[in-house]
């Protein structure tokens, strides 16, 4: 997963926010929300990379106007691991789920599973098409290698 390219903050005797963005292809990716929290993300789809990131520089120029700063005030992972290293004072909520994204006429579907110290992913992606679902594999694909992932 690509870092943000953008991260604010805005604090004032009211406020305690942040936003941040990142394009990832054709998709603008926000997070937002308080500071300290896992906030709140959205996700939406644009016809190319360029258009995406068009619209974070646009959204970011809106931030500034409104008296954002540079600064990160989303989850870190220092915060992450040292919250891991206490115990626990309320039990742990469901260990599995499904989370549903609609893009357009994608369908994002997301099942999360927690089994034992181990973090299951299993992520399903439709498609409008065949020749759709095979030019996304390819573009994914070309993607995660060259980050470093190796087919088994």
């Amino acid at each position: 997963m690509s870092e943000w390219q953008v991260s604010l903050i805005f604090q004032d005797s009211k406020s305690n926010k942040f936003w941040r963005a990142r394009c990832v292809g054709n998709n603008l990716e926000v997070n937002f929300g308080r500071i300290g929290s896992q906030g709140q993300s959205q996700a939406k789809r644009y016809d190319s990379p360029e258009d995406a990131t068009s619209e974070l520089q646009k959204q970011a120029r809106e931030k500034y106007k409104k008296g954002y700063v540079d600064g990160d005030g989303g989850p870190s992972e220092t915060a992450a691991s040292s919250a891991s290293t206490e115990p626990a004072s309320t039990p742990p909520a469901a260990s599995q789920c499904t989370l549903v994204l609609m893009l357009g006429e994608r369908r994002l579907e997301l099942r999360l599973s927690v089994e034992g110290n181990a973090l299951h992913t299993h992520g399903v992606e439709h498609y409008p098409d065949a020749s759709a679902a095979e030019a996304a594999f390819a573009q994914v694909r070309a993607a995660l290698e060259a980050e470093g992932y190796r087919p088994q």
